[in-house]
């Protein structure tokens, strides 16, 4: 089946728009079957079935004229996702370093819809080449730095940051790289007080994020440096908060160790004290993530309560790194916690505000996290079918990233399935078993 001239074939629009919504095939079939007349859909089969014709209209096989008008609908309904902007960007002709800057002079959250449109402006030329041009002069010796230069390398950390949650640590990590360097540079050359106190926190900001690229990559000995390279910049500029996010991030680099990890949020959260809101209530959360796995329900509700209400009058745009505790995150933090020490009516509140606030623009790596949790959640409330459609969304989103963290919760979500005798539990943990990389990330211990 073909579209008009100029226009996409089926198989690419079925691929696009799996991609671009983070739907699996099971999912894009109840949506089609959602837009069938009661008519229409007497003659469909089951969602399985229809996620089985779907794969075979990919392979060219023909449509017939009940899945024709069903695809026509769809296409229709999510018509911005074929627009010329969408198709055609691509980013291998992205400078990740000047998309950062255009995201990080926002700052605020940018979803996928955005972000698109941005690249693809990046990509035609911008004007923010301009400030790139300064920073390059200031290197060269041509000009000395001034308070627009490091303005632009502030606004490009807060950028990177938020880029994590759309690209893949492979795709940013070389920019990154540069970035640091570029900060390096400038540090070794300006004189003000000011000014280097403000690249010195800057390059802290931006180790913490190289630090976790190299861990997703399984780098041991690069994120330990620039772990190191944070914990000096921190300690230099008295930055305590920075610190606290260098932990909170090795509290994921324990190798499943949870008892260390409570004891990396713990010791984080004394030194931070009420420094900085929206880290302390993403510690806490991760404190009472870890305790519930460790087993200490009581640990785990005190943490996740004083996480609730310390986030309530957060500011995460306020460092670069709390821009990802956005409400959906920090809602699936409380889901995993509460399911776990079963809870089951906050459990039921939280699973609820996370499903309002998921959709098509919501960040690639944040659904890696929060549908596996939303999987668990569905899994301990007694709903095997749900949980299994949360699971294939998490894993597709994961594999798209190679993000570790999902990864995790998927093998939590798989070892919960296992005790399943429900057909579609045992077919997610064979697909999923044929999917999952064999080798884990290194453990910072």
């Amino acid at each position: 089946m073909r579209e008009d001239e100029g226009q996409m074939e089926l198989a690419d629009k079925i691929r696009l728009i799996s991609e671009r919504k983070i739907w699996s095939q099971n999912h894009l079939a109840k949506e089609m079957r959602d837009l069938a007349s009661p008519k229409e859909r007497a003659q469909l089969p089951g969602l399985d079935s229809m996620a089985r014709r779907i794969r075979a209209h990919q392979r060219g096989e023909p449509v017939g004229p009940v899945y024709a008008e069903l695809y026509r609908r769809l296409f229709a309904r999510h018509a911005d996702l074929f627009t010329p902007t969408t198709v055609s960007m691509s980013e291998d002709h992205v400078d990740p370093l000047v998309l950062a800057w255009t995201v990080g002079r926002l700052n605020q959250r940018v979803d996928r819809r955005t972000l698109l449109q941005l690249a693809a402006v990046t990509a035609a030329g911008t004007s923010a080449l301009e400030p790139a041009e300064r920073l390059l002069r200031a290197l060269t010796g041509q000009k000395r730095p001034d308070d627009e230069t490091v303005e632009h390398l502030e606004g490009r950390t807060r950028g990177l940051h938020r880029l994590e949650e759309h690209w893949p640590a492979r795709k940013l990590y070389p920019a990154l790289l540069t970035h640091i360097s570029e900060i390096g540079s400038l540090l070794e050359t300006t004189r003000s007080d000011d000014l280097r106190h403000r690249l010195a926190v800057t390059a802290g900001e931006s180790a913490v994020l190289a630090a976790w690229f190299a861990w997703e990559l399984g780098d041991r000995q690069h994120a330990e440096r620039q772990a190191r390279l944070a914990g000096v910049a921190a300690k230099q500029t008295d930055d305590v908060a920075t610190a606290a996010c260098m932990s909170g991030y090795q509290t994921y680099m324990t190798g499943g160790n949870h008892s260390a990890a409570v004891t990396l949020a713990t010791n984080a959260l004394q030194r931070l004290g009420d420094a900085d809101p929206a880290t302390r209530a993403w510690l806490l959360g991760r404190k009472a993530e870890e305790s519930a796995l460790l087993g200490d329900h009581q640990t785990a509700l005190e943490a996740i309560r004083e996480a609730e209400d310390v986030y309530a009058t957060a500011d995460i745009n306020a460092r670069p790194w709390t821009c990802f505790v956005d409400p959906t995150r920090f809602a699936s933090m409380t889901l995993s916690v509460y399911s776990r020490i079963a809870q089951e009516d906050r459990a039921m509140g939280a699973s609820r505000q996370v499903a309002a606030s998921v959709g098509p623009s919501t960040e690639i790596k944040k659904l890696c996290v929060v549908q596996a949790d939303m999987a668990l959640a569905h899994y301990r409330l007694g709903d095997v079918t749900e949980a299994v459609r949360y699971a294939r969304s998490s894993l597709e989103a994961t594999t798209a990233m190679a993000a570790p963290l999902g990864w995790d919760r998927l093998d939590q979500v798989v070892g919960e399935l296992a005790d399943s005798r429900v057909p579609a539990a045992g077919q997610f943990r064979t697909e999923y078993a044929a999917t999952r990389p064999k080798t884990a990330p290194p453990s910072l211990l």
